[in-house]
C-alpha cells in the first residue's frame, strides 16, 4: 500500500553548509510528492537540522527540538545532522520525544522512512560517506531570496586543534566539477543573482588537479546576470610564501567580473604561538602580508575575517596583540567566537583553559573595536554610488546589499523604495546616504536630488 503524503516543517540551524543540506533534503521529500509547509503548526512531521560545531549551536538544537516536542500534538518529531550525527546515543537516551533521529548524509533514509519503508528503531547515524552521483541537483529553495549557497565539497582535511568538524563530518571529499556546474545552472535558471560558494575549507577544492581558480572560471563563465562570492578560505591558500602558495583563486577572483571582490578568510588568531597550538600556522606578518597584496590585487576589497578568544593560555599580551593587529588591518568585517572546549579535539586537552568571564570580557572588547571600525568603514562609502542586488522589496524600503555585504554575517541596505519599484533579484545603482556600525542607508541614483 504506497504511503500517504505528508507536509513537513523543516527547521535548519547552523551554518550554510546546514543549509545546503536541508535544502537537498526538501528537494528529495517534494520529489516524492511531500510538501514543505511555512509554520510547525501547518505540518504532519516536524523536522529539525542540528548544528553540533560549538557548545552554543548544541544549546540552540536541543532547545529549539524541545520547543517542537511542546507541540508535537500528533505530530512526528525527526531530527538529523552534526549534532546527532556526532551524539546520537546520548540524544535518545535524553530526548524521548524524538520519533526518528539520523547524522549526515541522511536525506535518502529520510525519504524512506517517510514513505513508510523503515521503522523508527532502525533509524541510526550512519557512517560519513563517500559522496557518490546521487546528490540531488538545482535544490529548491525554501525562500523567496535571490541568492544561493552552493556546496563544492564535505569533511575538511585539515586538523585545526580546536575544531569538530573533522569528527562530524570526515575527511575532505569534493564534487565532481559536472555536479557543481549542473546546480550552478539550476539555481540562474530559476533566478538566482547570487551564488555563494560554501564547504568547510573552499580553498582545497582539487580533484584531480581541477583546483578552485578553475572551478571559479567556469563558473563565472556561464551565461547569465549573476555574481559568485567564495566563503571559507584558509588562509594557506591566498597568501605569499610566507603563508602558503596562492594557488591562483586571486588571481581567478580578480580577473573574472562576476566573482564579488571580497576575501573571507578565518584567521582565527594573529600571535604565532596561539596559531601554532591552534594548528594552524601563519603569523601576524604573513596575514597583513597577505591582506595587503590581496588589497592591491583587488582595488575596493571587502576582507570578512573570524577570531577564537579565550583560546588555551591565551595571555594578556597576546589578546592584546591580537587587539592590535584588529585595528592595523582595518578589517571591513569581522566576527569572533569565544572558545569552545569541544570533546575529541586536541585544545580540549591544553593546560590553560581560562574562566568564561575572561573569555566573555574579552569577546566584548574586540566586537566593540571592530563596530567602530567598521563604522569608520561604512562612512568612507558616504555619497558614493554602488549596485546594490535587492533581497527583498515591500512597501517603502527595500533590503538590499552591497558587493562588500554577504547575507546573514555582514549588515544590509536599506534602500528607499517608494517610488522606485525595486523588487527581490533586481540588481540597482544606488547613492549611500548614511551609515551605521554595519548597515547602511541609501536612495535610487537618480532620486537623490
Amino acid at each position: 500500500m504506497r504511503a500517504a503524503k505528508i507536509t513537513f516543517y523543516l527547521l535548519s540551524l547552523g551554518c550554510p553548509k546546514n543549509l545546503v543540506d536541508s535544502e537537498k533534503l526538501t528537494r528529495r521529500l517534494r520529489l516524492s510528492g511531500h510538501r514543505p509547509v511555512s509554520g510547525p503548526e501547518e505540518a504532519d512531521v516536524l523536522i529539525v537540522n542540528t548544528c553540533g560545531f560549538i557548545e552554543a549551536a548544541k544549546e540552540e538544537s536541543i532547545g529549539e527540538i524541545l520547543g517542537l516536542s511542546r507541540i508535537k500534538d500528533g505530530k512526528r518529531l525527526l531530527v538529523f545532522g552534526c549534532l546527532s550525527q556526532r551524539y546520537g546515543d546520548e540524544l535518545r537516551a535524553e530526548l524521548p520525544e524524538v520519533d526518528a533521529m539520523w547524522g549526515v548524509d541522511a536525506e535518502e533514509e529520510i525519504a524512506r522512512y517517510l514513505g513508510g519503508e523503515t521503522n523508527p528503531r532502525e533509524c541510526a547515524p550512519p557512517d560519513v560517506r563517500p559522496l557518490g552521483a546521487e546528490r540531488p541537483l538545482g535544490a529548491e529553495r525554501p525562500s523567496t531570496y535571490p541568492y544561493a549557497y552552493l556546496k563544492i565539497s564535505e569533511g575538511c582535511g585539515r586538523r585545526c586543534s580546536f575544531c569538530s568538524i573533522p569528527l562530524i563530518r570526515g575527511p575532505l571529499r569534493n564534487f565532481s566539477p559536472e555536479e557543481i556546474l549542473s546546480e550552478a545552472e539550476g539555481h540562474i535558471r530559476t533566478g538566482i543573482k547570487e551564488l555563494i560558494l560554501v564547504s568547510q575549507d573552499t580553498g582545497s577544492y582539487n580533484l584531480k588537479g581541477y583546483k578552485l581558480p578553475a572551478l571559479l572560471k567556469d563558473i563565472c563563465r556561464l551565461p547569465g546576470d549573476f555574481r559568485v562570492r567564495l566563503h571559507y578560505l584558509h588562509p594557506s591558500g591566498i597568501g605569499p610564501s610566507g603563508i602558503g602558495p596562492s594557488g591562483g583563486i586571486l588571481e581567478a577572483m580578480a580577473g573574472e567580473p562576476k566573482a564579488v571582490k571580497y576575501l573571507d578568510v578565518p584567521l582565527q588568531h594573529s600571535e604565532q604561538r596561539i596559531l601554532r597550538l591552534m594548528s594552524r600556522g601563519g603569523s601576524r606578518r604573513d596575514f597583513k602580508r597577505a591582506i595587503s597584496r590581496a588589497r592591491k590585487m583587488m582595488p575596493g576589497l571587502a576582507v570578512r575575517t573570524t577570531f577564537i578568544v579565550g583560546f588555551p593560555g591565551e595571555s594578556e599580551e597576546e589578546f592584546e596583540g591580537l587587539m592590535d593587529f584588529i585595528e592595523e588591518t582595518g578589517f571591513e568585517h569581522a566576527g569572533a567566537f569565544v572558545y569552545s572546549k569541544e570533546e575529541g579535539t586536541a585544545a580540549a586537552r591544553l593546560p590553560g583553559q581560562l574562566p568564561r568571564t575572561a573569555k566573555k570580557r574579552r569577546w566584548d572588547r574586540l566586537m566593540k573595536a571592530q563596530a567602530a571600525i567598521s563604522l569608520e568603514k561604512n562612512k568612507a562609502l558616504l555619497g558614493r554610488e554602488m549596485t546594490a542586488l535587492v533581497d527583498e522589496a515591500e512597501g517603502a524600503t527595500a533590503v538590499g546589499r552591497l558587493a562588500c555585504q554577504s547575507p546573514d554575517v555582514d549588515g544590509v541596505v536599506f534602500i528607499e523604495n517608494a517610488n522606485a519599484g525595486l523588487k527581490a533579484g533586481d540588481f540597482t545603482r544606488v547613492l549611500i546616504t548614511r551609515a551605521y556600525d554595519y548597515d547602511l542607508e541609501a536612495v535610487p541614483v537618480g532620486e537623490a536630488g
